[in-house]
């Protein structure tokens, strides 16, 4: 019986040792492809998870080395395409609908965590020092710290790699309770692809969006809404309002006041023939698959033409990224 037990336990650390040498070759050749790549090409979608559901989009990521990087992200309701931009001159938020550019002092995508970037998901885990790794028979996980925002709500991430690619099928992001938050599926990624530079000019991705949307563009319907979700203890104090000279509302600045105070404006944002050009100093991620500038007190949203915008020095960011979700996963109010 003690020689039985004692091949059993041979045999069962032979299959571990086997099985953490296949783990690591996986995550070694995964990093060698990150690090190798001159251009790639990945084409995915992103499902983001709430109380009540679920909002999927798909993107586009284009990288030429050595840091431009281009994140197309197109909503399913209505083909609205918002775009993240690092080129040479700096890094850009675009919203071609309305032909706007928001040029982003930030240090992305090098500050947090971006499932949908392979040089994202190659950082945290060489970041993680104590990862936990699962396979089977075709894939291989690995699960890791990751932020995608200060404050974030999402913590922990599951990378799953394909065995005989190397290369990630999917990523499920979860938050502080172990819900799921953020699944990224992959389903294209090309590291052969080659890409000129003119992929990263603010004109030409502008341009070449505007094109798809041909000489009608998007027509919104829009309204002014109020938040249905927000702190417990705040209540609306005040309401400002301006409107253009036909009656049609351009701005609306609700103050609310309380346990804790903030302010919401909302302001719609019509298309124009040439660029607006705006400045902001902050991070950049995603609330529902729409693109998000965090300002040192506030964000930033443009949502189905209105452009949302949360000022307050007592909400923490998940707090004021809850109120943005709320306008995009509740009724009109």
């Amino acid at each position: 019986m003690k020689k039985f037990l004692m091949l059993i336990a041979i045999m069962l650390i032979s299959f571990l040792m086997v099985g953490c040498k296949k783990n690591n070759e996986t995550q070694k050749e995964f990093m060698e492809l990150v690090t190798e790549a001159k251009s790639y090409l990945v084409e995915g979608i992103m499902e983001s998870y709430y109380q009540n559901g679920r909002i999927q989009n798909e993107f586009v990521v284009k990288y030429k080395d050595p840091n431009l990087i281009k994140v197309i992200i197109n909503d399913s309701d209505n083909n609205d395409e918002q775009i993240i931009l690092k080129n040479k001159e700096g890094v850009y938020v675009l919203i071609p609908s309305v032909n706007k550019n928001f040029k982003i002092q930030s240090t992305w995508p090098t500050n947090s965590s971006y499932p949908y970037l392979l040089q994202s998901l190659a950082k945290d885990i060489a970041n993680e020092e104590n990862p936990i790794t699962t396979s089977d028979e075709t894939t291989y996980s690995i699960e890791t710290n990751t932020s995608l925002h200060n404050d974030a709500i999402a913590v922990k991430q599951k990378i799953i790699f394909d065995k005989k690619t190397y290369l990630p099928k999917e990523v499920l992001v979860y938050d502080e309770n172990a819900d799921l938050y953020l699944r990224v599926v992959f389903t294209k990624i090309d590291l052969n692809n080659k890409l000129s530079d003119d992929e990263f000019s603010v004109e030409k991705s502008m341009e070449t969006i505007r094109l798809e949307y041909g000489e009608t563009g998007i027509e919104y319907e829009r309204n002014i809404n109020y938040p249905v979700v927000y702190p417990q203890g705040s209540s609306l104090i005040g309401e400002d309002t301006i409107s253009s000279e036909d009656g049609e509302v351009i701005r609306t600045i609700m103050k609310f006041s309380g346990e804790v105070g903030f302010t919401i404006i909302q302001e719609f944002i019509n298309d124009c023939d040439s660029i607006v050009y705006e400045q902001e100093v902050g991070e950049i991620t995603t609330v529902l698959g729409h693109v998000v500038i965090l300002k040192s007190n506030g964000v930033e949203m443009f949502y189905q033409g209105v452009e949302y915008t949360i000022g307050s020095n007592d909400l923490a960011v998940m707090q004021m990224l809850e109120i943005l979700s709320g306008y995009m996963t509740n009724p009109s109010k």
